[in-house]
């Protein structure tokens, strides 16, 4: 099938797209458009968002990654830079509006079978969603509904939560994390970690889950999946008293051990 991946650059889905890479069998064509945020634009975040942004995103695509590219010995490693994915053959680019004619154009030209969305920070309007013939399936990191929106597994946190989890669902129109639910996975709340830890750690499975999905699609062209029967909440990033909250009950949204793990993963 000829797949388009609509990811978010930062290193939660280079992570999944990695996963995606090594796990899938089979004689797909890909090519990836990538958003440069999720979530609106504020200006006004509180600094540990900040902070954590700088971690998840600049941190990775503006320091480690372009010493990745100029390391020969690192390209060998088992994970890849968005620009490492270039040498599988597969199209990269960035986009900052995809609704638009440039942004339609781009999706027909490619022809997809099948659009995943991973992290896309924009939202997709039914001429986008009409394009594929097997439709948009989005891997969302929370349980839906109930954590719809950004950071869903600071929410699980901050609820004390026993389990976090992903959710794949199909997208059928401009709601947020609203289409019928293909798959639900949860795993155990790591309360000694940190917030960004967790949401990382959720992706091995989730992509998992998408992989068997797009095995499903390849064979019969459709996954079972269930409407979802309430909105949920949807959240939006935390307020400056919340995250005071999370630290005051012992909670961390990074470490730096956490870049340290991921970091080996690449050199």
């Amino acid at each position: 099938m000829k797949i388009l991946l609509l990811a978010n650059k930062d290193i939660a889905s280079n992570l999944a797209l990695n996963t995606l890479f090594r796990t899938i069998k089979g004689q797909h064509k890909f090519q990836i458009l990538l958003s440069s945020s999720v979530g609106k634009s504020n200006k006004n975040k509180p600094e540990d968002l900040k902070d954590l942004a700088f971690f998840e995103q600049d941190l990775f695509t503006k320091i480690l990654f372009p010493g990745l590219q100029s390391n020969a010995s690192a390209v060998a490693g088992k994970l890849q830079s968005f620009t490492g994915f270039k040498s599988r053959g597969i199209v990269v680019s960035e986009i900052q509006s995809i609704n638009c004619d440039t942004g339609l154009q781009t999706i027909k030209a490619f022809a997809p079978d099948l659009i995943i969305s991973i992290r896309f920070g924009l939202i997709l309007q039914p001429a986008v969603i009409s394009i594929p013939t097997f439709g948009v399936i989005n891997l969302h990191s929370g349980e839906l509904p109930k954590y719809r929106g950004v950071m869903a597994t600071f929410r699980a946190m901050q609820h004390k939560e026993k389990e976090c989890g992903t959710t794949l669902h199909y997208i059928n129109d401009s709601g947020i994390d609203s289409g019928e639910i293909i798959k639900i996975s949860k795993q155990a709340v790591d309360y000694q970690r940190s917030y960004l830890h967790n949401t990382l750690s959720l992706y091995e499975q989730g992509v998992q889950d998408l992989v068997d999905a797009i095995n499903t699609i390849e064979t019969t062209g459709k996954c079972a999946s269930y409407p979802v029967n309430s909105n949920g909440n949807y959240f939006s990033f935390p307020r400056e008293q919340e995250l005071q909250d999370f630290r005051q009950q012992g909670h961390k949204l990074y470490e730096y051990r956490d870049v340290i793990d991921i970091a080996k993963g690449y050199f």
